[in-house]
């Protein structure tokens, strides 16, 4: 087990682990698209037409007394009793998605292309203009870098502008408002990087759970990250916190659970031979005639309690110590933890991967290369503490986020130093684990009983190997008794 099998059986028997129409998109997808409506082709066509707004993915229809045609991107309609230049409209998708911010929480730049106290991120301007401030809608949002979908994004009313770390500057695209709008009446499902994603929503529409009851306890998978969608082999398919569920669109009770360890590329090791027993706390699955890797009982127990191997698939590796208190081992369908500091109910969960199996799919997720020269010039390191308070007795856990200024891409493969001032004078250092494809990494401090409650623990976090201007983060927390 990466050479330390035999201490980390020791450790986990040492704690007493116990179970406690036109078809277009992808192939084999129903993506029913339609012909625009002549009473809107010559202003979609004006706005850029398909390449802009999308295809049409509604027949026309009436919305309070107006006349009205979904495309992936917009609701375009008509006023019939109007005469003037506001005849034709886009409607204001986004006054129903509940995602309006206080332009005074986030202040608009000075001398920056300001609307109603937002300020519109200047490579959306061009597309910003092409539409024209009729069309576009009020500013709902600054701009905002959302990692989890890997773009650059700001909503308006009647559409919503993106664009993709790994697109070239100045391609701007707009967000599927209709589609995400249509859900429930349209046969359409743009791409995950235009989409909307809304956990709220997604929690309301679950459909292939039904086909997991072999399960048992599908909160296991956590919390849906998308609605249901159909993926590029024409399968029905949503994405939740911790795994991927699929089935065939006509038969959902046949609900199985993808194999997201090897999509998203977690390294794999080769089977081999058995050299613990039950008697170590470890169950051997053979995967290659006699050879195979060894499984804890508790992960054993999970799997069998949890619809056995059909839904974990076969283990890829050994298991690993992943943090300070967490260990862990993939398997093909999903990855098991065991946290030794959370309470009995709760140390077995499913890792969350679900979010880079987002990326993975939208294309995002390719392995970044790292810059040239590592320095606070082309490097920004973000560095987050789980509380800003921690009993003397308690575990702090710090994350940090590499990313690179000039494309906002995550850095993986690089290591850090955490350096923390005790109240004698010295040092307590630890080494983060190198960032992953996501560019993140997290330390776990173990609890520090000698230090008197209200210390204040100072700390900086830089970046190792970095050239002659370091990449440092300074912070800070008070140890002080839970309530």
């Amino acid at each position: 087990m990466r050479g330390k099998l035999k201490g980390i059986i020791v450790y986990i028997l040492l704690l007493g682990l116990s179970l406690t129409a036109c078809n277009s998109g992808s192939a084999n997808a129903s993506q029913t698209t339609y012909q625009i409506s002549p009473t809107f082709r010559e202003l979609y066509e004006k706005l850029g037409g398909n390449d802009v707004l999308g295809a049409a993915i509604s027949k026309p229809f009436t919305l309070d007394s107006f006349e009205c045609q979904y495309t992936v991107n917009v609701l375009i309609c008509v006023n019939p009793q109007a005469t003037d230049s506001n005849r034709l409209f886009f409607y204001p998708l986004a006054n129903s998605m509940n995602i309006r911010e206080d332009p005074s929480q986030s202040p608009a730049q000075p001398g920056s292309n300001v609307v109603d106290g937002y300020t519109i991120y200047d490579e959306f301007i061009s597309l910003y203009n092409q539409l024209g401030a009729q069309f576009t809608g009020k500013p709902l949002t600054q701009a905002h870098i959302n990692y989890s979908q890997q773009r650059i994004e700001q909503y308006f009313e009647n559409v919503g502008f993106y664009r993709k770390f790994s697109d070239t500057a100045g391609s701007v695209h707009l967000l599927a408002y209709g589609a995400y709008s249509c859900l429930d009446k349209c046969n359409y499902t743009p791409s995950v990087e235009a989409s909307i994603l809304n956990s709220a929503r997604a929690s309301l529409d679950q459909p292939l759970l039904a086909g997991l009851s072999e399960i048992a306890d599908t909160s296991i998978l956590g919390e849906p990250l998308t609605q249901p969608y159909i993926a590029s082999d024409g399968m029905e398919e949503q994405v939740y916190t911790n795994a991927v569920v699929y089935a065939p669109v006509n038969d959902l009770n046949s609900a199985r659970l993808r194999p997201v360890s090897t999509l998203i590329n977690i390294p794999r090791t080769e089977p081999g031979t058995q050299k613990y027993s039950s008697r170590d706390g470890m169950v051997f699955y053979a995967i290659k005639g006699n050879k195979g890797y060894h499984v804890p009982l508790v992960f054993d127990q999970f799997i069998a309690a949890h619809g056995g191997k059909n839904f974990s698939g076969n283990p890829i590796d050994e298991v690993f110590q992943y943090s300070a208190t967490v260990f862990r081992q993939c398997f093909e369908n999903y990855c098991l933890d065991y946290d030794s500091a959370a309470s009995d109910s709760n140390k077995i969960s499913l890792a969350p991967l679900g979010m880079q199996y987002i990326q993975q799919i939208s294309g995002s997720s390719s392995p970044t290369v790292q810059p040239a020269n590592l320095s606070s010039d082309n490097l920004i390191l973000n560095v987050a503490k789980m509380s800003q308070k921690i009993p003397a007795d308690g575990q702090q856990q710090i994350q940090i986020l590499v990313i690179q200024k000039e494309n906002q891409q995550p850095v993986p493969n690089l290591e850090a130093t955490l350096t923390i001032k005790m109240p004698d004078g010295s040092l307590y250092t630890a080494q983060f684990p190198a960032t992953g494809v996501d560019g993140r990494s997290t330390l776990v401090i173990p609890p520090m009983k000698d230090i008197p409650n209200g210390t204040i623990l100072e700390f900086s976090v830089c970046i190792n190997g970095t050239d002659n201007t370091p990449v440092c983060v300074t912070d800070g927390y008070i140890i002080w008794p839970s309530q």
